[in-house]
This record gives C-alpha cells, structure tokens and sequence, in this order.
C-alpha cells in the first residue's frame, strides 16, 4: 500500500489533502533528517476509516530582530524566519491504534489535550480556547499556570471530530526536540503484526535511532521500545552520551542512564581525562557547571546519574559482599607469562562447574591487584568500569594487604582531572586487611591474620598453626583431601584457634591451581582478596 508524505509537496489529483502550515522561522530537525523520509503506511482515498494526523513543531527561540542581507545580484532581501511547522496526512484507523495512547486520545472529548511525557506520565488538560492559541498550533507558554497545547516538554494531543483529526504538539525543550515528525508514522509501520520488512535496529544511525525509541515511548509500543533501546544502549559512546542521557533521563530509562554513567565514568576519568574538546566548546558535547549539553539543545545535569551509582552499590554489596552460611567450594587459577613474567591474570571457578566468577590481574610485583566481575577482560578493563569490583593493595614489604571497594579515589582524581568531579562519584573504603607476621628467616611457619567487619560485628581470624609431622618431616595441617601438594601458602583461617570451625581453607592443587573453600561470615569478594594476598609477593616474608 501506498501513503502521502509528510512533506511541503502537493498531493498528487488523487489523493487526500496534505495539511502544510508554516509561520514565521523552522528550526531544522536535529538530525537533518526531511520528514518525508520514512516508510508508508496506508493507502489513499480521504474516506471515513481515515483520520487526519497533523504533528506541530516549534521552536524554542523565536527570532528576536530582522536580517537584512545583500542578495548574489546585489539586491537587499530579508531571510525567511519560521517559528512553527505543521505537517500532516491520513493514516487508516486501524494504523493508529497500534498505539494504545493514540487508541486513548481517540476517546477523548473535542478540544481536550492529552499531555503525555517521555516518562510514561499522563494527564487530561482542560480544552484550549482558540484565542489563546497561535497559528498552526502554537501557542504562548502558559496562560494563568495553565499549559496550553504545543511546546513544554512533553507531547500534546488534541481530538477534533469535524472532521475527524489527531494534533499532536512536540516539545521543544529537553530530548523530546528529537521527536523527528516522520518518526511517528514509521514506529506505527514497524509495530505493523506483519511488517513487509524485519525491523533492524543496526542498520540505523545512532540519531534515527534515538528518534525511533522517544516515538515507540510515547506512543506505548513496548516491543519496539526494548528493542531500540537495546540497540541504543549498545552504541552509546563518547560523541552521542549526550543526546543519549538526555533521552535516559526524559523517558527514566534505568537501562540507559545505567549505560550513560559508565560511559561517562570512563571518559572522565580515565587516564587522559575529560575530554578537552568538551571542556573548550570545540566539538558537538559541551561539558560546563555541571550540565553534559549537545550542539542540537539537549543538555542534562550529571547529577540526575546518583541513583545509578547508588543501586550499583546495592547490586554489588548483594553480588559480592554478602556471605553465606554453608561452604563455597572453589579454584583459584594463575596465568604467568613466559618465564613467570607479568602481568598475571587469575581466575576464582566453582569447583563443581567450573564457571568464572571473578577475574583479577597484577600488573607487577608490588602493584595492586584489581578485581572485576567475570565479564570483564582484566587485561583492557579499567578500575571505572562497571564490572570493576576492588582491589588488593600491598604495601611494601608484602605484610599488610588491604582489600578496598569500587568506589573511586576521590583525592587523587581532583589533582589528576578535577572537572571529573562533576560526576557523581563514590569515595573509595576499605573492606578488609590480610597481615602477614615478619618472618625473613622463613624458620616458622606463616601467621596470617584477617580483620574485616560484617553487619555491625568485627572479625578477627588467624590461621590455624600447622603442627610438625615426623613421618614427613614437615608441617602439615589435614586438608581433607582438596590439597594437593606442599606449600608454604597452604592454610586454614579460624577463629580463637577453634579447629572444629574452618571458615576457609587455601591450597595447592598443582603449579597454578589452588583450593579456596569459605564460608561467611567471609564473602566472595573476601575470599578472592585472601587468595590474591596469598599469591603476592613478599619481601618480609618468606
């Protein structure tokens, strides 16, 4: 089936009116994408299963003086300026109640405004009065506290009956201004039951694809709307966060602000910093007092990102910081480099699948050991990154290893790139610490201790003391059976010597696997830190 375009053409003799209005400056698409670029939906012929849709846009700035400006000829002439542009066409009935809020507003009285935000909320306006509207559907921003219709930062729409429209207002602040007219009519295409064509979100660009995801938002196709923002959350990168936060935070999208934060976390705060051409107005992202803005209008304040890195702290203290009563079997597996050279990477598997759980790598002997979570590659990921769980901090002698959580070194971050501080941003806290007793001589065994806190009550374990065995002429401690081989990084952690209790037990299994068995009040994170303490280097120690 064919339909008529969005656009300022005339129809063709046979086919319905095409409702065109303009008024004094039209501001481009954002994307300098015409309107008559999408896919057509009905067939002509202005009968009664038919309903007029007309889409009004504004701008937010109506031009404040006139241009004069000197013509290729010589001659004067002055610029056309448009506010606001209606466009519009007739779409079958059953086309637009594919959308279940347009199937609503077809319900509503004559006149009455049906306001719905890019968030999902909802409300019914009284009806506008023709003398306080402009032309084509423009308005003035309020009239005693009251929104009339068009404009503000959601989308309008009114219901006349004679004959039989839809109006819909776009907002013209905030990211509802990537509400592209042509948008509507292709969400309403691909929410089709038996679309002609497979929607591919990849096969758009980033823009186009934004559009399509504010559209199937507002206009409650659920299906759609998962699927662009899966695809959009895939492509957010440093040059379109923007317009991409602007758009999480409009429609209160977790999924895209989740995205947007670490993005951003790791563009701000990364080795080389905030960007300069955000910070000197050189490019398309402007970052200043707090506020991420893009060249088309949309700008966002940071701080709207809180509640991310706050249910990401409640994510990982459930994940990782939470133990459990009964014994968690695990290995824990070294990777050397040729000749035992660094880094080294590991692995913490359950004994019993062998998944990954958590990976780690130490860039060098007295460097720290940072962990992430299993779906990070150790060797490219960075501490800001949103798998990023800790790390394990040596000092320098290797008897005192501190175990501190994801949140950042605030200090060292001010002196390094103080405008990422705009970011809302977690200081970093110690979880726990590993003690090693001084031992250069190597003529007793280790003594390890660990100190942490859990639910208000302190901790404090020591390994239990390995008792000499003539038969092997050694110390040994009983393993039961989940050791291996000998070694002087085998122990067992107890508390007030009670050998009746082991609340972990690490060992040798053979050159670069070792047994790690615990139970809470140790946590994961706890006992992966434990382990890597174990495995570091020491100089006190021998």
């Amino acid at each position: 089936m064919s339909f008529p375009r969005m656009d300022n053409r005339p129809p063709p003799p046979h086919g319905p009116p095409v409702v065109v209005a303009a008024a004094a400056g039209a501001e481009e698409d954002p994307f300098g994408l015409p309107d008559s670029v999408f896919a057509l939906v009905g067939a002509p012929g202005g009968g009664s299963s038919e309903v007029l849709l007309q889409v009004s846009q504004r701008r937010a700035r109506a031009a404040s003086g006139v241009e004069v400006r000197r013509g290729a000829g010589g001659e004067e002439e002055i610029p056309m300026s448009v506010c606001a542009t209606t466009v519009g066409t007739r779409i079958p009935r059953e086309v637009l109640m594919r959308s279940p809020w347009l199937s609503r507003c077809m319900t509503a009285p004559d006149g009455v405004v049906q306001w719905r935000s890019l968030g999902g909320e909802e409300n019914e306006e009284a009806p506008v009065e023709e003398d306080v509207e402009e032309a084509f559907g423009g308005s003035s921003p309020s009239r005693g506290g009251r929104k009339v219709f068009g404009g503000g930062t959601g989308v309008t729409c009114r219901r006349s009956s004679n004959p039989e429209a839809l109006e819909l207002g776009l907002p013209l602040r905030g990211a509802g201004r990537f509400l592209a007219p042509s948008g509507a009519l292709q969400c309403l295409e691909i929410a089709a039951p038996q679309a002609v064509m497979p929607f591919n979100p990849a096969s758009l660009p980033s823009s186009m694809l934004l559009s399509h995801f504010l559209w199937a938002a507002v206009l409650e196709l659920t299906a759609l709307a998962a699927t662009c923002r899966q695809a959009l959350v895939a492509t957010v990168d440093a040059a379109t966060v923007a317009f991409a936060l602007a758009a999480g935070h409009a429609t209160e999208d977790e999924d895209l602000l989740r995205r947007c934060y670490w993005c951003l976390r790791e563009t701000m705060c990364g080795a080389t910093g905030v960007p300069s051409m955000w910070l000197g107005c050189r490019g398309p992202v402007k970052l200043a007092h707090g506020l991420l803005s893009h060249s088309d209008g949309c700008g966002t304040p940071l701080r709207v990102l809180s509640g991310v890195l706050e249910q990401d702290l409640e994510a990982k203290k459930r994940r990782w910081h939470t133990p459990f009563d009964g014994y968690t079997l695990c290995q824990v597996h070294r990777f050397r480099g040729q000749d035992r050279a660094y880094p080294h990477t590991y692995e913490m598997r359950l004994d019993h699948s062998d998944e990954v759980v958590m990976r780690a790598i130490r860039e060098d002997e007295q460097s720290l050991c940072r962990i992430f979570a299993k779906s990070a590659d150790p060797v490219s990921a960075s501490e800001h990154c949103e798998e990023y769980l800790g790390s394990v901090v040596p000092n320098f002698w290797g008897t005192v290893f501190t175990l501190r959580d994801s949140g950042t070194d605030v200090d060292a971050l001010a002196r390094r790139a103080k405008d990422a501080m705009l970011l809302p941003l977690r200081p970093q806290s110690s979880l726990c610490t590993i003690g090693y007793v001084t031992n250069l001589l190597g003529d007793c065994p280790r003594k390890i201790s660990v100190d942490f806190q859990r639910g208000g009550t302190k901790y404090h374990m020591e390994n239990m003391q390995p008792r000499w065995d003539k038969k092997l002429n050694s110390y040994a401690l009983p393993f039961f059976g989940r050791v291996k081989k000998a070694s002087a990084k085998n122990f067992q952690l107890v508390i007030n010597n009670d050998q009746n209790t082991i609340f972990l037990m690490f060992g040798k299994i053979s050159k670069d696997v070792f047994c790690l068995d615990y139970r809470g009040p140790i946590s994961h994170l706890d006992a992966m830190a434990i382990a890597l303490a174990a495995l570091a280097k020491k100089r006190a120690v021998s």
